[in-house]
Protein backbone atom coordinates (compact mmCIF):
# COMPACT_ATOMS: atom_id res chain seq x y z
CA UNK A 1 0.00 0.00 0.00
CA UNK A 2 1.47 3.57 -0.66
CA UNK A 3 0.80 7.09 1.48
CA UNK A 4 -2.16 7.93 -0.82
CA UNK A 5 -4.01 4.46 -0.25
CA UNK A 6 -3.46 4.78 3.00
CA UNK A 7 -5.20 8.33 3.58
CA UNK A 8 -8.08 7.55 1.43
CA UNK A 9 -8.77 4.84 3.81
CA UNK A 10 -8.30 6.55 6.67
CA UNK A 11 -10.98 8.87 4.35
CA UNK A 12 -13.10 6.10 3.94
CA UNK A 13 -13.20 5.19 7.94
CA UNK A 14 -14.13 8.93 8.57
CA UNK A 15 -16.59 9.28 6.01
CA UNK A 16 -18.59 5.71 6.81
CA UNK A 17 -19.23 7.69 10.64
CA UNK A 18 -20.77 10.85 8.85
CA UNK A 19 -23.63 8.35 7.29
CA UNK A 20 -26.84 7.00 9.12
CA UNK A 21 -25.89 3.75 8.98
CA UNK A 22 -29.43 2.67 9.27
CA UNK A 23 -30.42 4.23 6.39
CA UNK A 24 -27.98 2.44 4.35
CA UNK A 25 -29.76 -0.18 2.93
CA UNK A 26 -29.63 -1.08 -0.82
CA UNK A 27 -33.47 -0.43 -0.76
CA UNK A 28 -33.55 3.32 1.12
CA UNK A 29 -30.08 4.25 -1.49
CA UNK A 30 -32.35 3.04 -4.09
CA UNK A 31 -35.68 5.25 -3.21
CA UNK A 32 -33.67 8.10 -2.34
CA UNK A 33 -31.83 8.22 -5.71
CA UNK A 34 -35.52 7.57 -7.32
CA UNK A 35 -36.78 10.22 -5.43
CA UNK A 36 -34.03 12.85 -6.08
CA UNK A 37 -34.26 12.18 -9.77
CA UNK A 38 -37.85 12.50 -10.17
CA UNK A 39 -38.30 16.02 -8.21
CA UNK A 40 -42.12 15.82 -8.66
CA UNK A 41 -42.07 12.62 -6.63
CA UNK A 42 -43.28 9.43 -7.39
CA UNK A 43 -46.61 7.16 -6.41
CA UNK A 44 -45.99 4.15 -4.33
CA UNK A 45 -47.00 1.94 -7.46
CA UNK A 46 -44.71 3.61 -9.84
CA UNK A 47 -41.61 2.58 -6.98
CA UNK A 48 -43.06 -0.91 -6.62
CA UNK A 49 -42.78 -1.02 -10.16
CA UNK A 50 -39.21 -0.23 -10.03
CA UNK A 51 -37.87 -1.71 -7.54
CA UNK A 52 -40.30 -4.62 -8.10
CA UNK A 53 -40.00 -5.98 -4.01
CA UNK A 54 -43.12 -6.39 -1.92
CA UNK A 55 -45.29 -3.72 -0.95
CA UNK A 56 -44.41 -4.31 2.54
CA UNK A 57 -41.01 -3.84 2.25
CA UNK A 58 -41.44 -0.80 0.48
CA UNK A 59 -43.94 0.48 2.92
CA UNK A 60 -42.02 0.19 5.62
CA UNK A 61 -39.17 1.72 3.35
CA UNK A 62 -40.73 4.62 3.16
CA UNK A 63 -42.47 5.07 6.50
CA UNK A 64 -38.60 4.85 8.15
CA UNK A 65 -37.22 7.51 5.32
CA UNK A 66 -40.44 9.47 6.33
CA UNK A 67 -39.48 9.59 10.07
CA UNK A 68 -35.94 10.65 9.36
CA UNK A 69 -36.99 13.52 7.53
CA UNK A 70 -35.39 12.08 4.65
CA UNK A 71 -38.64 12.51 2.46
CA UNK A 72 -42.25 13.65 2.64
CA UNK A 73 -45.54 11.89 2.05
CA UNK A 74 -47.97 13.96 -0.03
CA UNK A 75 -51.19 14.00 -0.97
CA UNK A 76 -52.92 15.06 -4.22
CA UNK A 77 -56.92 15.12 -4.89
CA UNK A 78 -57.55 13.49 -8.37
CA UNK A 79 -61.15 12.74 -9.54
CA UNK A 80 -62.51 12.40 -5.47
CA UNK A 81 -59.35 10.34 -4.82
CA UNK A 82 -56.33 10.89 -3.00
CA UNK A 83 -53.13 9.98 -4.75
CA UNK A 84 -50.13 9.48 -2.46
CA UNK A 85 -46.83 10.41 -4.07
CA UNK A 86 -43.50 10.85 -2.47
CA UNK A 87 -40.83 13.60 -2.58
CA UNK A 88 -37.39 13.79 -1.28
CA UNK A 89 -36.24 16.96 1.14
CA UNK A 90 -33.18 18.93 1.52
CA UNK A 91 -32.35 16.64 4.36
CA UNK A 92 -32.35 13.27 2.35
CA UNK A 93 -30.27 14.83 -0.34
CA UNK A 94 -27.90 15.53 2.03
CA UNK A 95 -27.62 12.20 3.35
CA UNK A 96 -27.89 10.82 -0.13
CA UNK A 97 -24.91 12.77 -0.87
CA UNK A 98 -22.85 11.73 1.97
CA UNK A 99 -23.54 8.18 0.53
CA UNK A 100 -22.69 9.25 -3.04
CA UNK A 101 -18.86 10.63 -1.53
CA UNK A 102 -18.54 7.75 0.44
CA UNK A 103 -19.40 5.28 -2.29
CA UNK A 104 -16.64 7.40 -4.82
CA UNK A 105 -13.74 6.97 -2.09
CA UNK A 106 -14.17 3.23 -1.99
CA UNK A 107 -14.34 3.46 -6.32
CA UNK A 108 -11.16 5.25 -6.13
CA UNK A 109 -9.51 3.26 -3.59
CA UNK A 110 -10.50 0.09 -5.90
CA UNK A 111 -9.11 2.19 -8.78
CA UNK A 112 -6.09 2.91 -7.29
CA UNK A 113 -5.37 -1.04 -5.90
CA UNK A 114 -6.22 -2.61 -9.91
CA UNK A 115 -3.45 -0.52 -10.86
CA UNK A 116 -1.08 -1.50 -9.12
Amino acid sequence: MNFNQDEIIKEVFEKKNQINSNTFTITRFILLTLLSYFIDGLQFRELKASLKISDGNIASNLLYLTKMGYINKNALEFDNKKLHYYTITENGKEELKKILNWMELIKKLLGETNDE
